[in-house]
Formats: structure tokens, sequence, C-alpha cells
């Protein structure tokens, strides 16, 4: 009888400490840490690309026009430092950060076209078709 009265006592308590460990912690409120404060990070900046036809450059600035779903948008860019090589009329990719709601380019290359050139198979400009090909007599 012994026995089974501490089972019991041992069942029950085991009981509530499970049913305390599902309710979770305390809704007490925590007290606020100084020393281990929360800093909250500014925004970052937003990291995006285009790519258009350059309208006008100088070593300060690049006004770059691209064409969205037909409708045709001019973008302004602020550069940090020159960009060389690059003149008006050529098409390039610009990378850029918005910072403070300006458009500050990061990277500006050229764009280079390539030229698809398709060449045609000689075996398909000497072989005839199945329509000129004289039937053989059986």
């Amino acid at each position: 009888m012994r026995r089974l009265m501490v089972l019991v006592a041992v069942f029950v308590f085991s009981a509530s400490v499970f049913a305390v460990a599902v309710d979770g912690p305390s809704q007490a409120p925590a007290k606020a840490d100084p020393s281990k404060a929360v800093t909250v990070k500014p925004p970052k900046e937003t990291k995006v690309s285009i790519t258009g036809i350059v309208k006008e450059i100088s070593d300060t600035m690049i006004l770059v026009e691209r064409t969205v779903r037909g409708k045709t948008e001019t973008v302004e860019f602020a550069l940090d430092k020159p960009v060389e090589k690059i003149n008006a009329g050529d098409k390039v990719k610009v990378n850029y950060l918005k910072k403070d709601g300006k458009n500050v380019a990061t990277r500006v290359t050229p764009v280079v076209v390539r030229k698809i050139i398709r060449k045609t198979s000689p075996l398909k400009e000497t072989r005839p078709s199945p329509a000129e090909t004289p039937s053989s007599p059986k």
C-alpha cells in the first residue's frame, strides 16, 4: 500500500510539472536591461540594376532611357566617380542603390549586342526533296 501511495504521489507531481511546462513561461512583463538593449537597424539600401541607352552623361550624373512594357522612362543616377569609355547613345547596364530617395550608380558597364548568324546546313541545300526524286520502277 505504501508503494502505491508513493507511485501516485510521483505521478501527480510529474503531471503537474508537465502541465506548468505546457502553459509556457509566465506572462509577467520582462524588465528591460539597459546593458542588453536592442538597437533597431536602419533599412538596408535597395540594390537594383537596369539596362538602357545613355541619353546624357557627365562626371557627376548619368541619364539612362529604358523601355518597360512599351513605355519609355528616363532614370537619372548620381555618380561617385566619373565613368570612362561610355558615351551618349551606348547601351549600358547600371547597378545602383537607392539612398535617401536618390539613385546612386555603383557600376556602369557597356552591354555588347551580339548578332546571331545562322548558317544553313550544306546537307539541306544539296538533298533533293522527296517530291523531286524519281521513283524507281519495281
